[in-house]
């Protein structure tokens, strides 16, 4: 069965496509991003935008980054509730819920800034995909399954999921399910009747891990 660990992977722009000033704080800043600093990442792509606010790695960058941080806030939220601490969860949740809203917009504003110039198909496709996870992770999954699509339109490769050395440094064996995986799945879960469907289990949603577009 196929659920949001078929990310085991949340893909992300290699910075270092830019060739425009900030390139070596592009790198920093995924190098966070890849290590689980989001903050720290937030803070790099954040003053590429100052100088450059339609940098479309920067632009991408703070998306990816303001999702993984919602998303990790969201986890903790359960655990304080779990714990018996429902204000701690509420104020917490309050956070997550403006970061990943900060996230979708970012991401809006990514792929038109994309197609306004007139940018590769597979970058595109990134920004697809990237927008596809979140809309997946808030449960908007009709929107998910629309930019899987999309993101494997512009960019077929993309099924694939990471290299062989992505996934050596990562220490990941076997290859995890792709997003066309994740696609195929969501599309057979929103063929049934409501009551049937299973569109996540939360115990593999966690094993999600970040992927670097080569």
């Amino acid at each position: 069965m196929l659920t949001l660990a078929w990310i085991g992977w949340t893909l992300y722009d290699g910075p270092l496509r830019d060739t425009a000033p900030g390139v070596q704080t592009l790198a920093a800043a995924a190098r966070h991003l890849e290590d689980g600093e989001y903050r720290e990442a937030l803070v790099g792509y954040r003053q590429v935008l100052q100088a450059e606010p339609e940098n479309g790695g920067a632009l991408r960058g703070e998306a990816q980054a303001l999702m993984r941080l919602g998303i990790r806030q969201m986890r903790e939220a359960i655990s304080l509730r779990a714990g018996g601490d429902g204000m701690g969860a509420k104020a917490l949740e309050k956070q997550a819920e403006e970061h990943l809203h900060n996230a979708l917009q970012g991401y809006n504003k990514a792929i038109e800034y994309e197609k306004a110039a007139q940018a590769e198909p597979r970058s595109l496709g990134v920004a697809h995909a990237n927008r596809g996870i979140l809309r997946d992770q808030t449960g908007d999954y009709p929107g998910a399954l629309a930019d899987y699509r999309e993101a494997l339109r512009l960019a077929p490769g993309l099924a694939d999921g990471p290299g062989l050395l992505t996934r050596f440094l990562r220490n990941q064996a076997q290859r995890p399910p792709s997003i066309a995986d994740r696609a195929d799945y969501l599309a057979g879960q929103l063929a049934k009747p409501e009551s049937e469907r299973l569109m996540r289990v939360p115990e593999e949603d966690a094993q999600q891990r970040a992927y670097t577009l080569d």
